[in-house]
């Protein structure tokens, strides 16, 4: 990572980055190009991150992922200061990255169930909705990560840190350091 102080490393506080976003990106391989989709998603991170996502019994996602599972995730979400300063910053994000192996998991097993809790749970929604007739109709798939990395603009130090601050600014003045110090690097 370029930007060396802006990586955030605890897991805790990854993991709260991860409950405040709704969406995952992930990219497959393709030709000639790569193929990325937004899908909603759910999450365990015991040994490693493993990201839960549904879909149809069929379609291109589908076919990319049999012909080959290795994926790049991303979640990422962004807010605007416009008009007004956060701690020196016109904006802040959280981004969290991670490439991993997708699997399709195995209907009425008890992972597919803890999967489609996990899903549910984190789209905020009701965790019986697992054992509807609904259920036969959907396919669950696991991501399991190898390598994660997470970011900030304004790097939170804790977990109760990751909520943005709000929009309407802090006073602080724009604080343009780091644009000057990428300059100083080139040179």
């Amino acid at each position: 990572m370029r930007q060396s102080k802006r990586q955030v490393t605890d897991k805790a506080t990854i993991c709260a980055m991860l409950d405040e976003i709704d969406t995952i990106h992930v990219a497959m391989h393709d030709e000639p190009f790569p193929y990325v989709v937004p899908l909603n998603f759910g999450y365990d991170w015991e040994d490693k991150l493993v990201f839960y996502f549904h879909c149809a019994h069929e379609g291109h996602k589908l076919d990319l992922l049999h012909k080959n599972p290795h994926v790049c995730v991303n979640a990422s979400s962004f807010i605007s200061y416009a008009g007004a300063s956060v701690k020196g910053h016109l904006h802040d994000y959280r981004s969290v990255t991670a490439r991993g192996v997708a699997e399709r998991l195995e209907p009425d097993s008890a992972e597919f169930i803890h999967a489609h809790e996990q899903l549910l749970s984190h789209n905020l929604r009701d965790k019986s909705q697992v054992h509807t007739t609904a259920m036969k109709f959907i396919e669950l798939w696991k991501i399991t990560c190898e390598d994660v990395t997470a970011k900030a603009e304004i790097t939170p130090k804790t977990p109760e840190g990751v909520a943005y601050a709000p929009a309407k600014g802090d006073g602080m003045p724009l604080d343009e350091s780091h644009i000057l110090d990428m300059q100083k690097e080139r040179k």
